[in-house]
Formats: C-alpha cells, structure tokens, sequence
C-alpha cells in the first residue's frame, strides 16, 4: 500500500494513547500503554511525555501511572456541542424517556463505535452501564444500524469493509443483522434491534440526517423488552423519534 505522505505517524499515536484511557482503565503506566498499542516503551514514554507537556496527561493516584487531565475535557465538550446538538436534544429526550418508559440516546460515530452525546432514562428504567461519552458497537446497536442505513454507498460500503476486518469471527451475523436493518430504514424511517445488544431490552434507532445529507449521527430509544414491545416501538415511539430526527437535522453543520 502506497504510503500517505499527509499523515502524521506520531500525532496518530498521540491520539491511539488518549484512547487507551476509559472507565476501566482510568490511570495507566507506560508498561500498559506500551502492551495495549503494540508500541516499544521508549516511544510510549516519549508520546506520554509531550502529552504531559501539552496538558492532555497528569500523574495518576499512583505515582507510576498517568491518567487524561482536564484539557481532554475542553476538547470533549466541543466535541459534545455538534453544533448545538446535544443542548437542544436533552429536554426533548428527556420527555420521550420519560413519556416511554425508556432510554433515549443521541450519538455520533468515533472510529468503529457510536459514542454516546446525550443520553436520558426514565426513573424506572433497567439500568445499563451506559453514559455521556460511552460506545455502542455500531454492527450490534440499534443506534449504529440506523447510522450505517443512512450513510452515502461509498461511505457505507467502506465502513461494512472495515466492521469486517475488525470483527471477523462474527461478521456473517453482524452483516445478516445490518442487511435486515438497512431494508427496513429504507422501508420505514427506523430500525429495530430486539433482544441483540441485551437480552432484556429492546431498542429503535432513527438517523439524524444533514439537508444536504453529508453528515449523519443517530438517536435510539429503548427499554425492558416486557415494556417497550415492538407495537409500541413501530408505533408512538417511531413517530416521536422520527419527529426529533427531523427537527434536529437542520443543525447539523452543512
């Protein structure tokens, strides 16, 4: 493969060692670091080093690990706005989470996951370990097949390739399921995902869509599968969320 003389090696691992930190891995040493990217200590210890230097990394409870500082938060939180998105959003979910029994979440793609802007549950809910700034698998999610049904071909076509790459051993029943999903957005505005990414939820997904259909994010509602059943899901609840959908795509930036 021809190499890109555009891309910045170093910058890219910067980046690969940020992600290395997450809710369960809040501080991490060097050692860890080095074994999670595959990378020599020596190069993990100088991409820490300028991390530090650049305020992204700060020493941990213990003296030998680092963990993010509070500049990765600055960058979190534009990251969050998407034009205002998730703002406008929460009131509204809120009230769908609420008038449903359920969850209600909006979320943007990072890499090979939908990563989760903004979220709300109704007091009763099942609670999952799910938050602002968690990822849902895009080939397993109610929320990742609606982004990947609404996507452009080539940009589809591409992140189908990708998925399979990554997730090889189970790509049949991930492409089976996302095949299914894709035909029904087309058919319906929406897609479901029933008992798949938990065995006690079931879950709609709907696309939030550019007006020139360029960039794509996506909302699901969820909630216990005795609750939230599919009559109720292809009914009031994909009307509400069809109806936010639409009213949120003229955000996106153009």
């Amino acid at each position: 493969m021809k190499e890109d003389r555009h891309f910045v090696t170093a910058l890219a691992r910067g980046l690969d060692v940020l992600r290395c930190f997450s809710s369960a891995h809040r501080e991490l040493g060097s050692t860890e670091i080095a074994r999670m990217l595959g990378l020599s200590q020596s190069t993990v210890w100088r991409l820490c080093y300028t991390l530090q230097k650049a305020g992204y990394l700060e020493p941990g409870h213990d003296p030998e690990k680092l963990r993010v500082s509070p500049g990765v938060l600055a960058l979190g939180c534009e990251a969050l706005s998407h034009g205002g998105i998730a703002e406008v959003a929460q009131p509204r979910i809120t009230e769908i989470a609420n008038r449903f029994d359920s969850s209600v979440s909006v979320a943007g793609r990072d890499q090979l996951a939908m990563r989760i802007l903004a979220r709300a549950s109704a007091p009763s809910m099942l609670r999952l370990n799910f938050h602002v700034g968690s990822a849902l698998q895009i080939e397993r999610s109610a929320v990742g097949a609606a982004y990947m049904a609404a996507l452009p071909d080539a940009e589809r076509k591409s992140l189908l390739q990708e998925l399979q790459q990554a997730h090889p051993e189970h790509w049949k029943e991930h492409r089976s399921y996302l095949d299914e999903a894709i035909e029904m957005y087309r058919e319906r505005g929406y897609v479901l995902n029933l008992r798949r990414y938990h065995p006690d939820v079931n879950a709609l997904g709907v696309a939030i869509v550019s007006p020139n259909g360029r960039h794509v994010m996506a909302m699901n509602c969820g909630g216990a599968s005795s609750v939230m059943t599919r009559e109720k899901l292809e009914g009031p609840v994909a009307q509400a969320m069809r109806e936010l959908a639409a009213d949120l795509s003229t955000m996106l930036m153009v």
